[in-house]
């Protein structure tokens, strides 16, 4: 059967990539997003091993081809099994995969056996007892402290910002960012936002914009290459952020 097909990969990153057909393969790692004009559907087939930012990332791309082709969207997860209606597609598109097999670790070669020679002996001397130590003096770690930097009210990120976002993001610009991280997601109120931007590791200048994720996927999603920071201002919660350590 013929058939007329776009497709997306998702990589590790959320970058959204077209692809060929014949370059699609399906594994337990992929994230495909498969535009079938035949069908008029968005398939979005999630493998059991992809990241939440693939999903996420998937969720964003989904909603804008559903906003360009008008077709209705289906989510194929390997996890709860693949829907007959997508087989004939999957099959179209090379089958389906699974993971690699590990590489085997090479076993060490054999030694020869050697002759063993008894060791030397060694006579003893009487042993003095050794001075006892001084105890030592308990010194207390400084305690880390976050500090606030004026805000350039004419930052990028500011301009046309919806109200209710601009208390966060205010505050996001007026702290110091933790070492060797860069920043991804911002969840305010019910919604969730994704920072696109060329350097997420010090948001103080404000080079970055908020997109917010309108069509999220459903379910449980573990952050778990994430830890999050809280914003709170006035005894309230304004957001939480989302950094990865890199």
């Amino acid at each position: 059967m013929k058939m007329l097909l776009d497709c997306y990969i998702i990589d590790e990153e959320g970058e959204d990539i077209k692809v060929e057909t014949s370059d699609i393969k399906l594994t337990s790692s992929s994230l495909v997003i498969v535009v079938s004009h035949t069908h008029h559907i968005n398939y979005i087939f999630k493998g059991a091993k992809v990241s939440i930012v693939q999903k996420f990332a998937s969720a964003r791309k989904a909603s804008a081809l559903r906003l360009q082709h008008a077709y209705k969207t289906k989510h194929v997860e390997e996890t709860e099994g693949i829907d007959q209606e997508f087989i004939p597609i999957m099959e179209f598109l090379g089958g389906f995969h699974g993971d690699a097999e590990p590489a085997e670790i090479p076993k060490p070669a054999p030694t020869k056996n050697t002759a063993i020679k008894a060791p030397p002996k060694f006579v003893s001397k009487a042993k003095t007892p050794p001075k006892a130590k001084p105890p030592a003096k308990k010194t207390t770690p400084p305690k880390k402290t976050v500090t606030k930097t004026e805000i350039d009210l004419n930052a990028p990120v500011l301009i046309d910002l919806p109200p209710k976002l601009t208390k966060v993001v205010k505050t996001m610009l007026s702290l110091e960012p933790p070492e060797g991280s860069s920043c991804d997601y911002l969840i305010a109120g019910a919604k969730l936002y994704i920072i696109l931007g060329d350097n997420k590791t010090d948001l103080r200048k404000g080079n970055f914009k908020l997109e917010e994720i309108s069509t999220l996927p459903e379910g449980v999603f573990p952050a778990e290459n994430y830890y999050p920071r809280i914003l709170v201002a006035k005894q309230k919660v304004l957001g939480v952020e989302l950094w990865a350590r890199r």
